[in-house]
């Protein structure tokens, strides 16, 4: 277009000189001109020639064309003012495409199954249960190696991190284990029933490791759950929060 800009701001003089020649003799000179109808104008691609009226001139070594006939192939608007000797041109505004960009999101959807009893997600060890405050993550299950009261024991591996209240205790006393149905409580057995760990309080900040023994387990299962309870202080008292942590195999 800036080339275009060039030849046209000189065929512009050039065309006036000889547009108006007849109307302003005694004031503009008359010169010796040829004419090139055989010019080509290469516009985007497109290959054309001006229109008869509308010729390219050869004047003094200079190619002058015609103006009016650029600005149409270019779609702008010409304008010429006889009074002030101005030849006006504007370029057409530019055209804006839009496109549509269609993109695949993709789609979460929460199913809310609070109120069907029934409900449990099941998943894989190690899990985690988050609380205010706190939260326990039951870490793995595994068969002791020694016998207790003639019984296979199993221990369950806990962990408890308080994050941000003033203290809180596992109570590992009514612990239960429920694995495909079939629920066990907490080792009958004498001493080493929970880990030590347990008796003491865990403050804010601070992180316990310990475990549960239960006695008579069948190790060939594919889903259960653990229960216990949490004694919670908040400096305004305790409360005792029931927990349950849902794993499969």
């Amino acid at each position: 277009m800036k080339s275009w800009k060039a030849i046209l701001m000189g065929f512009a003089a050039g065309a006036m000189c000889m547009a108006t020649t007849p109307v302003f003799a005694g004031i503009y000179k008359v010169v010796q001109a040829q004419l090139m109808p055989d010019v080509l104008f290469d516009i985007d691609g497109k290959v054309v020639g001006s229109p008869s009226n509308q010729p390219v001139v050869n004047y003094n070594g200079y190619i002058y064309v015609p103006i009016r006939f650029v600005a149409d192939s270019l779609d702008c608007q010409i304008a010429f003012d006889p009074v002030t000797k101005r030849v006006t041109m504007v370029s057409p505004e530019p055209e804006v495409i839009e496109k549509v960009v269609e993109k695949e999101v993709e789609k979460i959807v929460y199913v809310d199954q609070s109120d069907d009893p029934d409900y449990v997600v099941y998943n894989k060890l190690p899990v985690t249960v988050y609380r205010d405050g706190y939260k326990i993550a039951l870490r793995t299950i595994m068969m002791d190696d020694e016998e207790g009261g003639g019984k296979k024991r199993t221990r369950t591996y806990l962990t408890v991190e308080n994050t941000d209240i003033s203290k809180v205790s596992l109570m590992p006393y009514e612990a239960k284990l429920t694995l495909d149905g079939v629920e066990y409580d907490v080792s009958s057995s004498g001493g080493g029933r929970w880990d030590d760990n347990w008796d003491e309080t865990i403050k804010k900040e601070e992180e316990r490791e310990g475990y549960i023994l239960f006695d008579g387990v069948d190790y060939d299962y594919s889903k259960g759950s653990l229960e216990f309870q949490m004694r919670v202080n908040d400096d305004s008292g305790d409360t005792i929060e029931d927990i349950r942590i849902d794993f499969k195999k």
